[in-house]
């Protein structure tokens, strides 16, 4: 039998024991990173593309895109504000939903709060909050959302329910700081939306790290750049050149060749169109080069771009962007020339207009003609982009079509962790892709079952230890039985460097990996494989 006192020292050698050896374990993980469905999401009888996410309890599906310089997360409510010429279904699949506030069990009105603000052009909110779920295993509780009460002149342009990723983002310091990724970044692959089967693809959205399985080739990685304010974004980049790829095997340079001819411009993931471009003189020499003279624009979901009248006439060829650091993307033709899709103004059903096809090109003149180009969403058809607001960097791969999913989390200092932890025991566990949302009522999930397995088999590692301990611990006793208490030297707990986040240490995984080392100049960036 154990004499008094040595209980107390058993229960603590124990415990230290548990700590090092969760911490030990934790030390190679991160959270595993939330992956949610970019495409074509289903708003009552209507149909828009966008990040699915629920609002509420019952949940209320949205068609959400990321936005800039917003911080907040938005979604319209019944009154869309979309003006008298829109039915209901139509404003419901312009605005990618509709937030009914009475139908959620779990709003909550937060008029303590008036001074939220967003800046311009941001019209004013009520404010709110509401359960928030990206997919079966990661939920935001009490999450802050905003109403706009006003359409604030955004036309087609930024239209919809959106997150905001700016600088203060509420959605990634919400999901960092609950310890559901290991670092404020995220990535994004658009999908194709070419007028065929084979041209039409869902695209990907992940928070805290990015989907490998979606990556193709070398990576470049360049660091956020703030200093123009109309780049809110912070991806300022730099186009060398602009080719046109014909059909025959021809190439032309709406730049001539010429370095000197280099174009500033912003990347902004939820533009409408591939990209603005100064009409003179880059629109008016794909013109000649092209033969063709457009002067008809989209009102549609891809907005602005140009539309031909005549489509017996459109350019068949591709279209290859390359950048300063020598990144280069060929835009196939289709998904630089695609249907104009619209909304019918009475169902909201989207209708594809074979008959008026369109360049998703905005030719930008007249009080335009000085603005900053941009380059949206079309691009991440063919490129995959990553941001790390923690690193200060964004990285582009070419983009693989690959339907498969290869989850990575990255850290804080942009390495690849591919250990994630359970947020219950902090055990390692194999990859694991999330899925939608489901009913509640459906059962346990798996990973509740995996977590009610992982901790039996722990508590009977540690009932094991705890014996071994006490029979080893009672025969040195019996050896010195009259020369006093025993001489102890008990483990101490993991000291290492720590993010607290519910628990999970995500600063060392056990073996790190430079995603893409230190970040490179515009000019002179070396591309790198990943390891």
């Amino acid at each position: 039998m154990l004499t008094r006192g040595q209980v107390p020292y058993a229960a603590t050698a124990i415990s230290l024991l548990m700590l090092h050896s969760a911490s030990s374990l934790a030390a190679n993980c991160a959270p595993y990173p939330a992956s949610v469905n970019l495409g074509n999401v289903t708003l009552d009888n209507t149909t828009t593309r966008g990040v699915s996410l629920t609002v509420g309890e019952p949940g209320q599906h949205f068609a959400f895109l990321p936005q800039w310089p917003l911080n907040h997360t938005i979604v319209f409510g019944i009154d869309g504000h979309c003006g008298d010429s829109m039915s209901e279904a139509a404003c419901r699949t312009f605005r990618g939903g509709a937030y009914d506030e009475s139908a959620s069990q779990t709003h909550q009105d937060t008029p303590t709060k008036p001074y939220l603000t967003e800046a311009s052009p941001y019209p004013f909110f009520s404010w709110g909050t509401d359960k928030l779920t990206l997919n079966s295993n990661t939920t935001l509780e009490d999450y802050l959302i905003g109403v706009p009460r006003d359409d604030w002149g955004e036309q087609g342009y930024h239209p919809q329910a959106a997150f905001g990723l700016g600088r203060n983002s509420t959605i990634l310091n919400a999901l960092y700081s609950a310890g559901h990724i290991a670092s404020r970044s995220w990535a994004m692959f658009w999908g194709r939306t070419g007028a065929t089967a084979d041209a039409q693809q869902p695209g990907s959205f992940v928070f805290g790290g990015f989907d490998r399985a979606k990556t193709s080739g070398e990576n470049y990685t360049d660091v956020l750049n703030y200093s123009n304010e109309d780049c809110p974004t912070g991806m300022l980049v730099t186009v060398t050149d602009l080719v046109l790829d014909f059909t025959n095997g021809t190439k032309a340079s709406l730049f001539d060749g010429l370095r000197s001819s280099a174009m500033a411009a912003c990347i902004v993931p939820d533009y409408p169109v591939l990209m603005t471009l100064p009409r003179e003189p880059y629109f008016n020499k794909f013109q000649r080069l092209t033969n063709q003279f457009i002067t008809s624009r989209s009102f549609g979901i891809n907005y602005y771009g140009m539309v031909y009248d005549d489509p017996s006439e459109i350019y068949t060829g591709d279209l290859t962007i390359t950048l300063s650091s020598g990144f280069s993307v060929r835009i196939p033709n289709d998904q630089l020339v695609i249907p104009d899709l619209v909304i019918d103004e009475s169902s909201g059903a989207l209708q594809a207009n074979g008959s008026t096809p369109e360049l998703v090109i905005n030719s930008i003149q007249l009080g335009n003609a000085d603005d900053l180009p941009q380059l949206g969403r079309q691009l991440l058809s063919s490129a995959y982009l990553m941001v790390n607001q923690d690193a200060g960097t964004y990285t582009f791969w070419k983009a693989s079509l690959d339907t498969d999913e290869d989850l990575v989390a990255v850290d804080e200092t942009n390495k690849l962790v591919d250990q994630f932890c359970s947020a219950a025991d902090e055990t390692p566990t194999s990859p694991k892709p999330s899925s939608p949302p489901k009913n509640d009522d459906d059962g346990l999930s798996k990973g509740a079952i995996a977590g009610i397995v992982v901790g039996c088999v722990a508590g009977v590692a540690i009932i094991a230890a705890m014996v071994f301990f006490i029979v080893a611990r009672k025969k040195k006793l019996r050896k010195i039985a009259g020369a006093g208490p025993a001489t102890s030297n008990p483990q101490t707990a993991y000291t290492g460097p720590r993010n607290e986040l519910d628990g999970y240490y995500v600063s060392k995984p056990q073996i790190p990996q430079e995603l893409l080392g230190k970040p490179v100049s515009r000019s002179s960036a070396a591309l790198q494989e990943l390891p």
